[in-house]
Order: C-alpha cells, then sequence, then structure tokens
C-alpha cells in the first residue's frame, strides 16, 4: 500500500532506473566496470556492458534479495582485502547485494560515497515494499500485471497473439483452460479484432481471469435474487455486506453494522466507481475485502507482536546447518534465537568451524562471529545463544575467548547479571541484545586473567577473580541425580534416540527438569544426509532448544517455521501452564486421559487455491494440486487428511472438502497446511505449505497466505473455511458433549 513516504523515494527510484557505473568484484580478483539498473517496474536489477558472447546479463529479482550490506560486510571484500586488491579507504564506496538465500552475493564499488548511499537506501525501499505486499496488493498493481505480458511477448510486438496468450497461461500461470473458455474470455476484450492483444487489452484479460468463480457462488447465497446474477453484475449492498460478515464469524469485522462502517468498507474495497458510488459491493470488491488482513487465518496480533510473557520459561528456536557464515545470518535474520559452531583448531593457530568428518567446507570462526554480529539483533531483541561443541586446543581456546570478546563487546555475557536470584535462569527480557555461550564442560580451561566462563558451580566457589555464566554443558542425567547434582545452570544435551529411551522410561522425571533447567535435543550422527528428527516430539516433553538442519527441505522445517511464528515471532515461545508447572500437574504427555487442556473439534473447509505455484522454475509441467492437511502435537492428537487432485491447474482450483479434527491438547498442537503437486511416476513434490499454533487460527472464512518451500513469503493463497468447536471426553470411548464457541 501506498505511505507519505512513497514520494520520497520517487526521484530516487528514477535515478536508480537511469542506471549508474559500478565496478563489479569475484573472488578471484577479478573486476567489471557495468551499468546497473532498476528496471522500469522495479521488480528486478540488472546491467548493461557484459562482453559475453553467449548469454545475457543476470537479472537479480528484488524478491530474491535477502540484504544489501555497506562496506566490506562480506566475505568476499574481506578476502579481497586480505590480498590488496581493494583498500580499506574503498569501504565507504562499496556495498554488497546477498540473494537466493543468502547462498549467492554480488560486491560492487560505487564511484563515490553518495552513489553508494543511493543505491543502497533505494534498493532497500523496494525489497522491504515488495516483502510488505501480498495477492491483494498484485493483483490490483498494473506494473505487476504488465510483467507477465512482456514475459509473453516473444517478439517484442507490444501485442499477444492467441498463441502467445496460450503459453503464458501454461508457463507463467499454470493452468490449462478449455478452448471455448478460452476464445470467449479473449475475444471479450480484443478491441482491435485481430486476434492480439494490447497492454490495455491483456490487463482487462487478466482481470477476467483472476474473477474468483469459488467467491461468486458465496456471493449469490448472500443477496437477493442470487441465482440469476452474472459475475460481471453481481453485487452486495450494504444490508446484504452486513448479513454476510454477521455470518462469517470473524471476530475483527463482526461488530460492524452501521451504515457508515459498512459504507467505510465498500469504499475501501471497491475500485469501480459505478459500483462504489450506488453503494454496492462488486466480486472484485468482495475480493478485495476477504484478501484483506482482517480475512487472514491467524490473528495478526500473535505473529506482528511480542504478547506472552518473557519472564518466564520458554521454548527457543534453534537450528544448525553449514559453516558459511551467510548460512547463519540466514536463520538469524528467519529469527532463529540459538546456533551451533563445532569449532576445531586451524592450521594457522586461528579457530576454524567445521562439522566434525563431513565434507563441509570449514570457515574461520572469527570470520563468521564478525559476518553474523550485525545480524544478531536484527529480527528480534532477545538473546542469542551460541551453542558451542568444542574440540580446540587450549591455546585456541584462548584466541577463541578472544574473539568473541573482540567483536561481541557488551553484548556477550561474561557474567551473572547483578540484582537477580542465583538460582534460576535469568529471563529472556532480562537479556535483551546479550548473547550467552552455551559450552561443554572442557571449554576454557586457561589461565585465571583470562577466563571467559567458568567450567562449573564447584569450581567458581575456589576461584573467584574467575568470570561467571549460565548454560554450562553437563551430560545428561535421570531426574533424581539431576535433582542432586545440578543447578538450573547446568543445561544438558540428547540425542534423539536417548530422548526416547529417556521419555519411555520416566516421562515425567524428564518432563520435570525441563521445569528448572535447560535441555537441548539434537539429531543422531547417523544423519548424515542433514535429514531432521520430528522436533514435536521434544517440544512434547518441555525441551527447549530442538536442533535442527536448516539446510534440508523437508516436512520437519515448516514445522519449527510454525511454531515460532507465535508472539511475534520473536524466537521464543511460553510453554503452556501445565507443562510449566509439571512438577505439580505430574503432567505425563503419553497419558492422553488427563485433562489439563479446553479439547476442541477443528472443522475445516479447502475451498479454493491461488496463483499457486510450480514445485521447480524449471519444469514446464503444469502441476496437479492437491492439498494435505495435518495436526502436529500429542500423540493423540497427530492427523492428516487430504483433498483429491485436481489436474492441470494451479492458478484457481477449486475443492469444496471439508476435513474435521478432534484435538485434545490445542495448545500444544500445530496445523500443517501443504500443497503438493502430484506424480504418477516420481514422489510427489511439495509447491507451499502454511504452518502455525492451532491456538493462532481464526474462524470463519479466512486466506491463508503460504509460504515457498525456503519459508519465503508468496503471493499464492489458499482460502479455506474454519469452525472451532469445544468438547468434553465421556470415559474411554471418546464420546463427546459439544460446546459451540
Amino acid at each position: 500500500m501506498a505511505s507519505h513516504n512513497d514520494n520520497d523515494f520517487t526521484e530516487v527510484l528514477q535515478l536508480l532506473k537511469s542506471g549508474s557505473v559500478l565496478t563489479k568484484y569475484k573472488l578471484n580478483g577479478k573486476s567489471y566496470l557495468r551499468r546497473f539498473f532498476l528496471h522500469e517496474h522495479e521488480s528486478f536489477i540488472s546491467y548493461h556492458g557484459s562482453r559475453k558472447v553467449f548469454g545475457k546479463p543476470q537479472i537479480y529479482n528484488i524478491k530474491d534479495i535477502d540484504e544489501i550490506r555497506i562496506g566490506f560486510a562480506a566475505e568476499t571484500f574481506d578476502q579481497l582485502m586480505k590480498h590488496g586488491i581493494v583498500k580499506s579507504v574503498d569501504q565507504n564506496r562499496a556495498f554488497s547485494i546477498i540473494y537466493d538465500d543468502h547462498r549467492k552475493g554480488e560486491h560492487l564499488m560505487a564511484s563515490d560515497i553518495t552513489t553508494r548511499d543511493l543505491w543502497v537506501t533505494g534498493l532497500e525501499y523496494v525489497k522491504n515494499r515488495h516483502t510488505q505486499k501480498s495477492q491483494y496488493d498484485f493483483i490490483r498493481e498494473k506494473n505487476w500485471i504488465l510483467d507477465f505480458f512482456q514475459s509473453a511477448d516473444k517478439d517484442k510486438s507490444n501485442k499477444l497473439t492467441k498463441d502467445e496468450c496460450r503459453s503464458l497461461l501454461a508457463d507463467s500461470l499454470n493452468v490449462k483452460m478449455h478452448d471455448t473458455i478460452f476464445e470467449r474470455m479473449f475475444n471479450q476484450v480484443d478491441t482491435s479484432r485481430r486476434g492480439a492483444l494490447n497492454s490495455v487489452d491483456f490487463v482487462n484479460f487478466f482481470n477476467l481471469l483472476t474473477r474468483r468463480k469459488d467467491l461468486f457462488e458465496i456471493m449469490k447465497t448472500f443477496i437477493k435474487n442470487g441465482s440469476g446474477r452474472t459475475m460481471e453484475n453481481i453485487s452486495m449492498n450494504r444490508n446484504e455486506l452486513h448479513s454476510f460478515l454477521e455470518q462469517a464469524e470473524n471476530e475483527n469485522i463482526k461488530n460492524i453494522d452501521n451504515p457508515t462502517e459498512l459504507q467505510r468498507l465498500i469504499d475501501t474495497y471497491e475500485l469501480n466507481n459505478e459500483f462504489r458510488g450506488k453503494c454496492l459491493l462488486s466480486l472484485d470488491g468482495f475480493r478485495n475485502m476477504l484478501l484483506s488482513r482482517s480475512f487472514d487465518i491467524i490473528e495478526s496480533a500473535y505473529s506482528r507482536e511480542v504478547y506472552q510473557d518473557m519472564t518466564s520459561y520458554l521454548f527457543y528456536s534453534q537450528v544448525s546447518g553449514n559453516s558459511d557464515p551467510e548460512a547463519y545470518n540466514h536463520v538469524l535474520l528467519m529469527g532463529c534465537r540459538a546456533v551451533e559452531f563445532d569449532c576445531y583448531d586451524g592450521d594457522d593457530g586461528k579457530p576454524i568451524v567445521k562439522h566434525g568428518f563431513t565434507l563441509v567446507k570449514p570457515c574461520s570462526f572469527e570470520s563468521i562471529i564478525r559476518f553474523i554480529e550485525p545480524n544478531l539483533f536484527k529480527v528480534s531483541p532477545y538473546p542469542v545463544i551460541f551453542n558451542i561443541e568444542n574440540h580446540c586446543s587450549s591455546e585456541q581456546q584462548k584466541e577463541m575467548a578472544l574473539i568473541l570478546k573482540t567483536i561481541l563487546g557488551d553484548k556477550l555475557i561474561t557474567k551473572r547479571l547483578s540484582k537477580k536470584d542465583s538460582s534460576i535462569l535469568p529471563s529472556p527480557e532480562d537479556l535483551k541484545y546479550k548473547v550467552l555461550i552455551r559450552v561443554n564442560i572442557l571449554l576454557f580451561k586457561v589461565k585465571s586473567d583470562e577466563f571467559l566462563f567458568v567450567i562449573s558451580v564447584r569450581d567458581t566457589e575456589s576461584e573467584s577473580d574467575e568470570l561467571f555464566v549460565y548454560l554450562l554443558n553437563v551430560p545428561f542425567r535421570e531426574y533424581d541425580y539431576a535433582r542432586k547434582n545440578y543447578t538450573a545452570l547446568n543445561s544438558s544435551s540428547i540425542n534423539e534416540s536417548a530422548l526416547l529411551k529417556a521419555t519411555q522410561k520416566d516421562p515425567i522425571g524428564f518432563l520435570q527438569q525441563t521445569t528448572w533447567r535447560i535441555l537441548r535435543t539434537y539429531p543422531d550422527g547417523l544423519r548424515q544426509d542433514s535429514s531432521n528428527p520430528y522436533p514435536v516430539y521434544a517440544w512434547n516433553f518441555g525441551v527447549q532448544m530442538a536442533a535442527l538442519n536448516h539446510q534440508t527441505v523437508d516436512d520437519i522445517m515448516p514445522l519449527n517455521h510454525g511454531k515460532f511464528l507465535d508472539n511475534g515471532s520473536c524466537g521464543y515461545i511460553l510453554k503452556p501452564d501445565y507443562l510449566i508447572d509439571a512438577e505439580d500437574t505430574e503432567f505425563n504427555p503419553w497419558n492422553r486421559e488427563m485433562n489439563f487442556d479446553d479439547p476442541q473439534i477443528l472443522t475445516i473447509t479447502i475451498i479454493s487455491g491461488q496463483f499457486l505455484p510450480r514445485s521447480d522454475s524449471k519444469t514446464k509441467d503444469i502441476p496437479d494440486v492437491y492439498v494435505k492437511i495435518s495436526t502436529h502435537g500429542l500423540s493423540c492428537d497427530e492427523q492428516t487428511h487430504q483433498t483429491k487432485v485436481i489436474d492441470n491447474n494451479g492458478f484457481d482450483p477449486i475443492w469444496n472438502e471439508k476435513f474435521q479434527f478432534h484435538i485434545k491438547f490445542p495448545q500444544m498442537c500445530l496445523i500443517y497446511f501443504a500443497v503438493w503437486d502430484y506424480d504418477t511416476v516420481l514422489s510427489d513434490d511439495r509447491i507451499a505449505y502454511f504452518c502455525a499454533p492451532i491456538k493462532m487460527i481464526q474462524t470463519g472464512y479466512r486466506h491463508i497466505h503460504l509460504r515457498a518451500n525456503n519459508n519465503d513469503a508468496t503471493y499464492s493463497t489458499l482460502f479455506v473455511h474454519i469452525d472451532v468447536e469445544k468438547y468434553q471426553n465421556i470415559g474411554l470411548d471418546d464420546s463427546v458433549i459439544r460446546l459451540r464457541f
């Protein structure tokens, strides 16, 4: 949506569109002068001046840009400076564009600081504006529609023939349209009657194409003589709109009942002057309203604001990955609050980070810490935990300590917080903008004046000029031993196999340990393929940190993203009371007969999908789509349903299928919507998804804004209807008393 700030950037964007000569640097030291420019429609940047015989200059889509960094804040520039190819005085002219999930980067030098700042400011603005847009914004944006037109205009005639238009439908919009329907729509907008569409005709064609058949059927049920209306002339008056809102079960707008407020809705979402002037809401206006945030599936306050008590005991989001600094930046900017470093001796006397005996390329510990430091608190102010698996010699441990102290400065916790009870851990609120080091028991055994962290509680009593630390890693032990020998400052790691054994042997005792100290679980060493364990199992038993391999595209990472979507996506979420107070409740996740939550029946109707992508941008196959809906929590609440397959239609498939889920512990349960492309030969491919805690889900008609497999936002949606009823168990046969919310 436009804002008063947009006008401030008009001149900046115009200058970027005119282009600037920038020097492009490669890691091998080569450099190239290129005239970079922002595309007219502000959807990508590219450059002139390439002398390549084959191929075209690269296009950098705005939607793929992760960061724009100023100075030499990227590893490529760091290496170039070490080799004398660039000088430190050049930093004020340098910037880097990091893209493709932090896997790639372009490293550029402007002629002066003014030009550099122009590009950095302009690109940040365009990037931020793009990330705030949804399908609601895109389908009303003429430039976005014309991007489809230009990509389909193969002969650059500024017109689309029927064949070019058909190719556009299949290649870009993922729909195979029946000949009769295509001919009728094409001829309806072909003003020249010559079998070709100009840009104005195409915008009209696109508007016809995006009229929602599913919403048309809903509108007909709420208006007088609805069965006799067409998609072109159907409309709602204010009374009919009020009737819809009353029955839509939308807490955000259900109390809108006076004519002035109803007219405000019409004025906001109806773009056709004729309908708006008659106080009517057309099919397009109805669509615009239902695509707004008021009809989002999740409560916006939960996902955009920190609302939970941050002085309490919470779950932490932890992800592990490869040893590239950009991999750490990627997960930190996704909201992760705990990252892992496997540290070993480097050949040059400096510690390195790598993954044990795997083939992952090692990286300097110093460079990783230096390059991630600016991003530690960019998306969340709450503490970041460095899980350090130490394999270094005493000398290189000293180097590690010096690196952390030098780069992190006062962000690093090196002693206890004053005025805090020493028998309990500080809260996330206490530790805002701080970094905690979680270390194994042999870390930092160096001279007393170089101590960074205490080895154990016992050591601190005998050597007081030592610095105190939280989260000291100790071996996992059963409840009785831990209660006798460990304190809240002692944390333990346990692999997935050991976790299963421990929770089967003593489920209550295991869970009770998580009420007073932090436990972490991690994948078994046999997972050399970087596959992920099921973190929901660990969360069910109160484990605060479940380490996952972030680079793996699977059905596990969406659950992690969904779990931590709550509480403003700050990386910390509050446990349910029956986990926090487990020593009193003696909650046992294996016992489904326990009643500590508010059981509910969740009824979901999958109505339709819009703008669903292909599983692979390189494939030419139109997807055959279906939706799989699953719930993930305690074992009694794990259920899966799926829709039928819709062939050759990722553009606007319609299902209208209803499913029911009985959920006994909704506070612990996630709901996962996955859109799949059916394949008769190979395995099916997931093409988009959405996951969230059930407690965030809102009732009524809702749009689900889907995420790409890498968790990027998309303009793809599912349209659903949600109904929730409370129920109470009456004995072991699971018969229920239904209580409507």
